[in-house]
């Protein structure tokens, strides 16, 4: 579960708590008084200002992001690997289908670096990392300057078999496993800074 805080611009990720102090709890303690300590460090957030990301509080019954988010308007993505990272990120921001009337839109240029980890004796290589650089902008609509804008990269691996056909499924698990980390760390940040005060509100 991902927790925001509100108005700090904060993500935390299970523990949204008390800095030095649950760590020495966790220190301290069994194995299971550190479960129960995470228990009841759960039933606090909504209380001292650390809210869901996407979940529902007492405060609001659509939580904090999810609606703000199904206000983007997500474009194409160029490439094979474009695509992949498109659909995930509709998946995360647009559930329900793309926007009728949106607020935003997210602009996203990906490009990937391959890097021979492994060779053989032979001066084939073995393994490839497989690297993914994803640029994204995000746009009031109907503005040509954006209001958000970062970079998000992922690094997945995965072996060069004999077999053609199985060395060209691992590349293409490779580069969904990336494209899924970029989709997660992409619609996290759009999240934050759409719930925050300064975001849009």
């Amino acid at each position: 579960m991902w927790w925001y805080k509100a108005g700090c611009g904060c993500l935390a990720g299970g523990l949204a708590g008390k800095g030095k102090a649950w760590v020495r709890l966790a220190q301290r303690t069994t194995k299971a008084s550190v479960a129960f300590a995470l228990l009841a460090t759960l039933s606090l957030p909504a209380g001292c200002g650390w809210q869901p990301l996407y979940g529902r509080t007492s405060a609001s019954a659509d939580g904090n992001a999810a609606p703000v988010l199904a206000e983007v308007h997500i474009q194409p993505i160029a490439d094979r690997v474009g695509q992949d990272l498109y659909n995930m990120l509709r998946d995360r921001m647009n559930p329900g289908g793309a926007p009728s009337d949106p607020r935003y839109d997210l602009a996203v240029d990906v490009r990937q670096s391959a890097i021979q980890e492994l060779i053989e004796p032979n001066q084939t290589a073995s393994r490839i990392a497989l690297t993914l650089f994803a640029n994204f902008k995000l746009y009031e609509r109907g503005k040509n300057t954006s209001i958000f804008k970062g970079q998000a990269r992922s690094t997945t691996t995965y072996d060069v078999l004999t077999d053609p056909y199985a060395s060209v499924a691992s590349a293409s698990d490779a580069r969904r496993r990336g494209a899924q980390s970029l989709a997660d760390e992409i619609s996290n940040r759009l999240a934050i800074f759409l719930s925050s005060a300064d975001g849009g509100g």
